[in-house]
């Protein structure tokens, strides 16, 4: 399916930018500000289910995720290596997206990458997809109108059979075993505070896998473009600023 997307159409080299679980592209807004005054070509998605994308039906696994991000791809004539940027479950496809595409990818930045999701939080999400969710979706109209912060009006707007789908998926990934196939340069980024992405599981991935570097901010949860927009934007920008065919370590 075609997914909703925002595109500034500028002709410069393409960056995309895929927001994780509940959430949207919204939650990019201040570094597509950020980019706004560059030549680059800022493109920001809203997966199946999330923002302003339609839940197709059906059961919605990562291929059919990826599937939508080719459709969507295609549609915008993206023939050129491109730089995705991805967080949390975005940032799952994206590694997913460079393995099937490698010719499509130039670089990844991996924001708030799971390699796997810890058994307790399994549980909790487990929990939580089940009545508690479901509740708050038959009070959307009333809870909407309180002054929430924008991550969380962005989660409880997101289609629940997407949400409870994507739960299913992450029982089952596992990036250490096997570790991802890229050919393409991969900046990985995880704040000391995240809950989801366990900053000793990011840490462990970027000493497995070839041609990775990595970033910790320091005061940041899970949500490190929003934590720390300054300092994560500084980071995306002096990677933009590195010529692709540059290694990493």
């Amino acid at each position: 399916m075609i997914l909703h997307y925002f595109d500034n159409k500028k002709a410069g080299p393409v960056v995309i930018f895929v927001h994780g679980t509940a959430s949207a592209s919204e939650i990019w807004y201040k570094q597509i500000h950020f980019l706004s005054n560059s030549s680059y070509r800022v493109i920001g998605i809203d997966l199946r289910g999330h923002g302003r994308s339609k839940n197709p039906g059906g059961t919605s696994t990562i291929q059919s995720h990826i599937n939508d991000l080719k459709e969507t791809f295609d549609l915008l004539k993206l023939n050129e290596p491109i730089t995705i940027i991805g967080h949390s479950f975005g940032a799952v496809l994206a590694v997913r997206l460079a393995e099937e595409y490698p010719k499509l990818v130039a670089r990844l930045l991996l924001v708030s990458l799971p390699p796997r999701v810890s058994k307790i939080l399994q549980g909790y999400y487990k929990w939580f997809v089940g009545k508690p969710l479901e509740f708050i979706k038959n009070k959307l109209n009333i809870i909407l109108k309180l002054p929430l912060k924008k991550r969380i009006r962005l989660a409880i707007s997101t289609d629940i059979n997407v949400i409870r789908d994507i739960w299913r998926e992450s029982l089952n990934w596992d990036l250490f075993n096997p570790l991802p196939s890229l050919s393409c340069p991969v900046y990985l980024s995880v704040g000391r505070f995240d809950y989801v992405a366990l900053k000793s599981m990011v840490e462990k991935l970027h000493r497995e896998l070839p041609n990775s570097n990595y970033k910790l901010f320091k005061w940041a949860s899970h949500n490190c473009m929003e934590d720390v927009p300054e300092e994560f934007n500084q980071w995306v920008l002096s990677i933009l600023n590195t010529p692709i065919t540059q290694s990493v370590g």
